[in-house]
């Protein structure tokens, strides 16, 4: 994918296909017993996580995923 700078060059933007999921990490912070888990939501997915490493890097990618319409995807 191509983008125009405002000098008029063209420069090539990174695209990333793949996908991107809602890792959900889930601890006891005592032994376990009934509503003593602790829920922790992680943004994941080797796409997201490639996208994230290139921005990173100064670029600015453009990702092509699938996402359903629920909550983890409002969350991405």
């Amino acid at each position: 994918m191509e983008k125009q700078r405002k000098d008029g060059e063209v420069e090539a933007v990174p695209v990333v296909i793949g996908g991107m999921v809602l890792d959900i990490q889930a601890t006891s912070s005592i032994p376990p017993h009934l509503r003593t888990t602790s829920l922790n939501r992680v943004q994941g997915g080797v796409a997201r996580n490639i996208a994230e490493c290139v921005t990173k890097l100064g670029a600015q990618p453009f990702m092509i995923s699938a996402l359903g319409f629920d909550m983890p995807c409002h969350f991405l």
